[in-house]
């Protein structure tokens, strides 16, 4: 979500929450969180923080996208509470640094992306897949788990809004419209989400939560390896090929390039949330995944905050924040990993 959508009085409260959510899901995850789980923890969030960045054309939607979440699969391997964790630091990385989300929305981003989802998704999964992990209750859990968890992001974000009082349509329209777009990333994620449950499950079946009877084809570090290896390449390659048509939730009120006619269905003249904008503008290291130009490139490319348009920017930008984002994820596990009381010697 974007700063616009918000008003402030709404942006401050769903901070406060978030932040409360967060340091309940912390005291949890401190009971359990172990040694071992920390590294799966580190390169799931990178493999998803990359994931994120590849946009997919939706079907039978001309002029809009959307990309992964990545939560329900982060609830499934890592748990709810460790799931958790990781989501709110990829978007707290996206915000602060890439400037994706606003400053002030972020606590409605934690919730409706990290919070909400990722708890919803695994209790979903874990009705309709049973213990077991089979391939049928695995994709079918996938699936219902993604989409009931998408549809619940996705309803919360037009009732901040009309909270906020900056709809300018009606709420309906914009709630519909909104599930609707949302229903079909729901569905592909449910799939792409169960391609890597599938994938984990065969070749090191004990790394997912609770573990899985069966020997495994590779070793857990190898596994590692892998995730790592697919998010460098999602985020330095396949992040290039990605449709820059709007997601769906910019489609939803700001803009359609199918629809020239479209008018936004937003409207803030705050000057705290415009203040927002330009603080965030002004201090994000790397605007919109790319690099800031100097003062002088500005005015010769008529404004451009950017660096211009080369692609390997985006490439940086996706190992970078990979890395960043393993880093934060791996640090901040450290800090809540359970020990075990010292026994006295007798």
């Amino acid at each position: 979500m974007a700063n616009e959508l918000l008003s402030v009085p709404v942006a401050a409260g769903t901070i406060f929450i978030a932040g409360g959510g967060l340091a309940a899901v912390c005291r949890k995850a401190k009971q359990t969180l172990t040694n071992e789980k920390l590294p799966l923890m580190g390169v799931l969030g990178a493999f998803v923080f990359a994931a994120q960045m590849v946009n997919f054309q939706l079907p039978l939607m001309p002029g809009t996208s959307g990309h992964m979440v990545g939560a329900v699969l982060l609830a499934i391997v890592l748990g709810p509470h460790a799931g958790a964790i990781v989501m709110s630091s990829i978007v707290i990385i996206q915000c602060l640094v890439f400037q994706d989300g606003g400053l002030l929305a972020l606590g409605c981003n934690i919730i409706n992306m990290a919070l909400v989802p990722t708890y919803i998704g695994y209790y979903v999964f874990r009705l309709f897949s049973g213990d077991g992990l089979g391939r049928g209750g695995m994709y079918t859990g996938s699936i219902v788990a993604c989409v009931v968890a998408m549809e619940a992001g996705a309803l919360l974000v037009p009732i901040e809004a009309a909270v906020s009082g900056v709809l300018l349509v009606p709420f309906t329209t914009f709630l519909y419209t909104m599930l609707g777009v949302h229903l079909l990333v729901g569905l592909i994620e449910g799939v792409v989400t169960a391609f890597v449950l599938e994938y984990l499950r065969d070749v090191r079946p004990q790394i997912l939560t609770g573990g899985l009877a069966g020997e495994g084809r590779m070793s857990t570090i190898a596994v590692y390896v892998t995730l790592l290896i697919s998010a460098l390449i999602l985020g330095a390659g396949l992040s290039l090929v990605a449709s820059s048509n709007p997601d769906g939730l910019e489609w939803s009120y700001k803009e359609r390039p199918d629809q020239p006619q479209f008018r936004p269905a937003v409207g803030n003249d705050s000057q705290v949330v415009a203040a927002a904008d330009r603080l965030q503008d002004r201090f994000a290291p790397m605007p919109d995944y790319s690099v800031r130009a100097s003062e002088h490139a500005e005015t010769e490319v008529g404004g451009d905050r950017t660096g211009g348009p080369w692609a390997g920017w985006t490439s940086f930008a996706g190992v970078f924040g990979s890395l960043l984002t393993m880093a934060v994820v791996w640090g901040i596990a450290r800090m809540l990993r359970h020990r075990p009381a010292s026994r006295v010697p007798a």
